[in-house]
């Protein structure tokens, strides 16, 4: 029987042996171009040879766990979880500032390591968050590997939370500057967070298959259990915009205007929408993605929303385990507040 090819192979020794059989895998090739080789074990059969070599491509990091790096765990881990499609911006982000252990074998890896990168870096406690996360889950997918036993990410430490004082809701004036703009992809996005409540990451994850025009809502949100698939209704001044928006051929509700593909990262979003925003550039304040958020809350606040509706619509946690529920009724007294900003 044929193997497939970069599987391995099986090889009977010469000479009178025990166990005749040797299972090898290729780990890299000389100069020259030969294959430099790694025996996994010695079998008295060739079914336990082939085993053997079943097992490796199964579980690579049981037999190869000295040599495994965090660069390794962070390929396989990647590449299982993502599979053909690009690996999020927050992950690739905080695998780059996590460099200075992509070398180092993963069984060495301790709590300090991390917390050392991590205490040092001068990015913001969110970007550290990041770090920690992905460390965290590559950890959790090694022991599931058995590769480690202990989740050491999980014991780093994260600065204290800061109140924040870069976010700026969007004045009134600021708003008529935008409706009088439409026109302006940067100022759409812009409109669509403030009279949404969407977090930036979060319109670009809502797909054209979760967005209801006809009954007016979209579904999507994260971060939060509370934030989770929950239903995000569409206020009647945004309407046009999302329609415009709305592509049923697509996959995504926000494609760039520039390479017709998805957005799908914050990176992008700043790129492809905001920066070159002539419209956004003109405002007294210069406003981030997320102000469009707080800018929601305000509006709501301001007209008298009901407290446990603003937390559904933006996703808040509510001690109200029965306000979560979405009946019909639920829905249409989303859609009626949003219509009150």
């Amino acid at each position: 029987m044929k193997l497939p090819n970069g599987y391995g192979a099986v090889v009977k020794l010469a000479g009178r042996r025990r166990k005749p059989y040797a299972a090898r895998i290729t780990v890299g090739w000389t100069e020259d171009g030969k294959q430099n080789r790694k025996y996994l074990g010695y079998y008295k059969t060739r079914q336990e040879a082939i085993k053997a070599l079943a097992d490796y491509n199964e579980n690579p990091f049981d037999l190869m766990e000295k040599d495994v790096t965090f660069a390794d765990v962070y390929q396989r881990w990647a590449s299982l979880k993502f599979k053909d499609k690009p690996v999020l911006g927050i992950y690739t982000a905080a695998y780059k500032s996590l460099a200075a252990i992509h070398a180092l074998r993963f069984t060495d890896i301790r709590k300090r390591h991390i917390q050392s990168i991590i205490d040092s870096s001068p990015l913001g406690r969110q970007s550290k968050a990041h770090m920690k996360s992905l460390c965290s889950q590559l950890f959790d997918f090694a022991i599931d590997q058995e590769l480690v036993k202990v989740n050491f990410a999980a014991l780093v430490k994260l600065p204290p939370a800061e109140q924040s004082q870069i976010h700026q809701p969007f004045t009134p004036a600021e708003l008529d500057t935008l409706w009088q703009s439409v026109s302006d992809v940067g100022a759409q996005i812009a409109l669509i967070l403030c009279y949404t409540g969407l977090r930036p990451t979060e319109l670009l994850e809502i797909k054209t298959a979760n967005v209801n025009l006809q009954e007016r809502y979209m579904t999507g949100g994260k971060k939060t259990a509370a934030g989770k698939n929950r239903t995000i209704p569409i206020a009647q001044k945004i309407l046009p915009l999302i329609e415009r928006m709305y592509n049923p051929d697509a996959e995504y509700l926000v494609v760039s205007p520039r390479d017709n593909k998805p957005v799908l990262t914050y990176a992008r979003l700043v790129s492809h929408f905001w920066k070159n925003s002539s419209v956004l550039k003109s405002l007294p304040t210069k406003h981030l993605p997320h102000d469009g958020r707080h800018t929601c809350a305000t509006l709501m606040d301001n007209a008298e929303v009901p407290l446990k509706i603003r937390q559904l619509i933006l996703g808040h946690s509510s001690q109200d385990i029965t306000s979560r529920v979405y009946t019909h009724k639920t829905i249409q007294q989303l859609i009626d507040a949003i219509d009150l900003i």
